[in-house]
């Protein structure tokens, strides 16, 4: 599917979301989200009760985790929505996945890749037992021997130096460094490979594989990791450094790393958590610690997460993938909540005050106590303090294979994106180069919104079309049921909304395009709503059809099907439109028409339902 259509749908998705809540829940489904949310801010802060406290606190705060969810349901269920709240989810679950896959195929989040020659003696470390013994269950040994690569096994009962099986490979000539196993063993080879400036092969064999992840590895066949021996590209990532420890993902300080280091963690991960969680978030337990990156400083937080290149906006955290690793940054994420009402508020994610997230080259953590506990890439330390963090920028050469999955849930969905890449599929078809960020450059150095060169022609934006008569299908829905809305009032109603969607998309424009101090002309504002335009344009054709109904014969009711009628043609036919003038695929083209006749088939249940 192409990033145009990719764009297309998630609109269309997210549109179809918004319009389920409205049409079968009305006002409700106002209550209905005021809900969910003090449901999930009160779920969140017994959670808090559950971690920070013992007790009979601690069984209140266990009980109201399973009630409060419980109870929504319930609530959804009695009022008979809860099919609309599971569906428009779903909605916006497909258009936030949507969304994502258009943005990565535009590669703004993508590192650069560099041509690689094949490796002539490659050198593989394996850990049979990591991953639940992917090593074996994938044959990755005798693949590898294969394609001409010594491998080595990590096996045995006693732990071996893999710094120093790395050390001894490069001494023998090797021209290639490789590691199947966890995130750990990876980041001692890594800087084995750095140091000698070799290239870096990662293969998906451990649990979880985050740096894998990060690099759009797939992980689920470490197999294909291989591929890279044979044709692969290579990307320059950055290394992080705990004083002289590597690591490729994270550093951990703080709670975590305090109750990782007890010895009864292994045996009961659960229960151990829940004895020293109290006193640690209570500050009753363990070292207080003292965050300073780049001249910010943060003083007293419970746990701090140092991490190499800084996590997307994937979650309320920002904590599900990184977008990037060659990007010459750390991550600092800090946590410091004292009650439960700081607890609820972290699901305001990076606005909240008890979370800190900073971006910074050198980090140090510093601590009223000689040493303390971390946590590096999954493995346990005590380290003396302060703590000293550092990236070292472009140092590893990874090298992966030439086709790979992506890294795509790592691209943070930007909604005013996806609809410029919606609105470029004239311009891909006519063989231009679309717009980035919805400017060209003007020869005077600033930057104005899709200024246009000499004699080309302006693009009708479809995407605007097909939301403007999904938007004018929503308003006969809601506005016609029973047929008993005046004529006049109806095509009122479509024209005045029409136009306040349109005004309020100009003034988003330009109030984006003020916030990045580009200057404001009298030509680009006459360009803004003149882009604007198919919103109001979508509307005229159902308000036209309501003007012209009584000529026909028609009564209100059949006045208020024939607008809905001619707005659902309109969605389907600029849909379809559109992806013809893009030069889509025959193929995308159907699925163009048959996804926007189902979404079109949606309201007239709708309407029909409402009707009776």
């Amino acid at each position: 599917m192409s990033t145009q259509a990719k764009a297309r749908l998630a609109l269309l998705a997210g549109a179809a979301a918004l319009l389920v809540m409205l049409l079968f829940a009305g006002y409700r489904s106002v209550l209905l989200v005021a809900a969910g949310l003090v449901g999930v801010a009160a779920t969140a802060a017994a959670a808090w009760l559950v971690l920070a406290h013992r007790g009979p606190v601690r069984w209140l705060g266990l009980a109201a985790v399973v009630a409060v969810p419980v109870l929504l349901v319930v609530s959804y269920v009695r009022a008979g929505l809860l099919w609309v709240v599971l569906s428009s989810a779903a909605l916006w679950l497909a258009a936030v996945a949507a969304g994502q896959s258009a943005l990565a195929d535009e590669a703004h989040a993508r590192m650069p890749e560099y041509p690689a020659d094949r490796p002539a003696r490659p050198f593989l470390i394996m850990n049979p037992r990591s991953g639940g013994g992917k090593v074996g269950a994938f044959h990755l040994k005798e693949k590898a021997e294969e394609l001409g690569a010594e491998v080595v096994l990590l096996e045995g009962p006693e732990p071996m130096d893999v710094t120093a099986l790395a050390r001894g490979a490069v001494a023998r000539g090797a021209d290639l460094l490789g590691v199947a196993g966890g995130d750990g063993t990876q980041a001692l080879v890594a800087a084995v490979a750095a140091e000698h400036g070799l290239p870096f092969l990662v293969i998906s064999a451990g649990t979880r594989n985050h740096f894998a992840m990060d690099l759009g590895l797939d992980r689920t066949d470490p197999a294909a990791c291989l591929d890279a021996l044979t044709d692969g590209v290579e990307l320059r990532v950055d290394l992080g450094r705990v004083g002289e420890r590597p690591f490729v993902n994270t550093a951990s300080f703080g709670t975590y790393a305090e109750v990782v280091r007890s010895p009864a963690y292994r045996d009961d991960k659960m229960r151990t958590t829940l004895d020293l969680l109290p006193d640690l978030l209570a500050r009753q337990a363990g070292p207080r610690l003292t965050v300073r990156a780049d001249g910010t400083t943060v003083d007293g937080p419970q746990a701090v997460l140092v991490s190499n290149n800084p996590y997307g906006a994937g979650d309320p955290a920002g904590l599900a993938r990184r977008a990037r690793l060659d990007a010459g940054t750390l991550g600092v994420f800090g946590v410091k909540v004292a009650s439960a009402a700081q607890a609820a508020g972290i699901l305001r994610g990076r606005r909240s005050t008890g979370l800190v997230a900073l971006d910074a080259r050198e980090v140090v953590i510093d601590a009223d106590a000689p040493h303390i506990s971390a946590g590096i890439d999954g493995e346990s330390l005590t380290l003396p303090t302060p703590v000293h963090c550092r990236i070292e920028a472009g140092a590893l050469r990874v090298l992966v294979p030439r086709r790979r999955p992506g890294n795509r849930a790592a691209v943070p969905v930007n909604w005013a994106e996806i609809r410029r890449l919606a609105r470029t599929m004239g311009r891909a078809a006519a063989g231009g180069r679309p717009v980035q960020g919805g400017e060209r450059d003007h020869p005077g150095g600033h930057r104005h919104w899709h200024r246009r060169i000499a004699g080309e022609r302006p693009r009708f934006d479809y995407s605007g079309a097909v939301y403007g008569s999904l938007l004018a299908a929503s308003v006969v829905v809601g506005t016609g049921v029973g047929g008993q809305y005046p004529r006049v009032h109806l095509i009122v109603l479509l024209l005045s909304t029409a136009v306040v969607f349109w005004a309020a998309h100009v003034y988003a424009r330009l109030f984006g395009a003020s916030l990045a101090n580009e200057p404001l002309t009298w030509h680009e504002f006459r360009t803004v709503c003149r882009d604007e335009r198919p919103l109001i344009e979508a509307a005229l054709p159902p308000a036209a059809a309501v003007a012209i109904a009584p000529l026909l014969g028609f009564d209100a009711r059949a006045t208020s099907w024939f607008a809905l009628a001619v707005a659902l043609a309109g969605q389907v036919g600029w849909a379809v439109l559109g992806a013809v003038r893009a030069g889509a695929p025959r193929r995308l083209v159907v699925i163009t028409a048959v996804v926007t006749v189902l979404l079109g088939a949606a309201i007239v249940a709708a309407k029909a339902g409402l009707s009776h």
